[in-house]
């Protein structure tokens, strides 16, 4: 009875199946990654130092209070400018309106000289009164210019005062945000210690999962929760270091991956797995070359050609029937071909089973 391989054949479905995989891999990378994100952004939410009460104890009240007063006599002053160039506005649309009146009855005054005769007694009235409303006007007007322009002298004086006042606060204002922004940067560095605290178990544990069962069917649930847990790590690291730092710890972290990567390609070359092998065995029987050195396999009617694996894979046709004898390599004397113990055919010697009966036997 022929023997059965007992290692469990990898499985990789349809490609249909496949895809799917990737795409919940990826929707699932995300999932994890906005939960994390919730966690952090709730942690981010602790109370640190409020600016208005720190300001409030440490502030002298009475400059404080200086400035308030300064500032509302500034407004009050604004307004009162306001104030006096609207009402000059509309008693010069009135003083218009006087003149042109005025300059209709001097018109009239002045034709009637010419005629030798003599305004009615309402037009003279109204002549007198319009001369006395012209010259009230003006001296109005005038007043109103005396007011602004004092109010305007009154406002530079305030707005000086407000300059020394703005430096006499940048001055005690200073050695208060150096100390309030020292309690920021604990509190920051506060809220990074408790998330990175959050981060590295997970991150951990998510290591330990992925060693123990990276060849596991699961595997792609694995490397979702690890992708999702680096990226946030690297982006609190990003948020809360310095530039200057966070540059090197970046730059020291891609040095370990890459380096972690290229071992382990090295290694895999040097010395690759028992399902790399069988893979490297299987393409290279297609392409009749051995798959230790890569020499063609010259077998049968192929024992006088000479072929590429692209040149192979372009026929059409299938190449004549190889004789059934065993052929041991010439270049690297490694036994490609061999009878087979149970069933006495020839069977390729580095593949688990034979093509005729289905006995396997262990390809180290």
């Amino acid at each position: 009875m022929a023997q059965t391989n007992t290692k469990q054949i990898e499985r990789r479905g349809t490609w249909w199946q496949r895809v799917l995989i990737g795409a919940f891999t990826v929707l699932l990378t995300l999932l994890i990654y906005w939960l994390l994100g919730f966690v952090l952004r709730d942690i981010g939410r602790l109370p640190g130092p409020d600016w208005n009460e720190f300001e409030a104890a440490r502030l002298d009240q009475g400059l404080r209070s200086s400035g308030e007063e300064i500032e509302s006599s500034i407004t009050e002053v604004k307004r009162q400018i306001a104030n006096v160039e609207r009402r000059q506005r509309l008693l010069r649309d009135s003083t218009a309106s006087s003149q042109k009146t005025l300059s209709q009855l001097l018109e009239l005054l002045r034709i009637s000289i010419e005629q030798k005769t003599t305004l009615p007694e309402e037009q003279q009235n109204a002549l007198a009164e319009s001369q006395q409303l012209f010259l009230e006007n003006q001296k109005q007007d005038q007043a109103f210019n005396e007011s602004h322009s004092s109010l305007q002298e009154k406002l530079a004086d305030l707005e000086e005062q407000q300059r020394l006042y703005r430096q006499r606060l940048d001055t005690a204002w200073k050695p208060i945000r150096e100390e309030f922004s020292q309690l920021q940067r604990k509190h920051d560095w506060r809220l990074a210690a408790i998330k990175i605290g959050v981060l590295t178990p997970l991150l951990i544990l998510g290591g330990i999962l992925f060693a123990k069962y990276r060849n596991d069917k699961y595997v792609a649930m694995i490397c979702a929760l690890d992708l999702a847990l680096l990226a946030k790590v690297f982006l609190v690291m990003h948020e809360y270091f310095p530039a200057e730092y966070f540059k090197y710890v970046l730059i020291l972290s891609s040095l370990v991956v890459i380096g972690f990567l290229l071992a382990r390609l090295l290694k895999m070359v040097a010395e690759p797995s028992r399902d790399a092998r069988l893979k490297q065995s299987r393409e290279a029987y297609e392409s009749f070359f051995c798959p230790v050195c890569q020499f063609p396999i010259r077998r049968g009617p192929l024992k006088f050609m000479s072929w590429s694996p692209r040149s192979l894979r372009k026929r059409s046709q299938p190449i004549a029937n190889v004789a059934d004898e065993p052929y041991t390599c010439p270049a690297c004397a490694t036994t490609l071909y061999e009878k087979c113990e149970n069933c006495g055919a020839i069977r390729h010697g580095l593949l688990p089973a034979c093509e005729h009966c289905g006995a396997a036997k262990e390809v180290y």
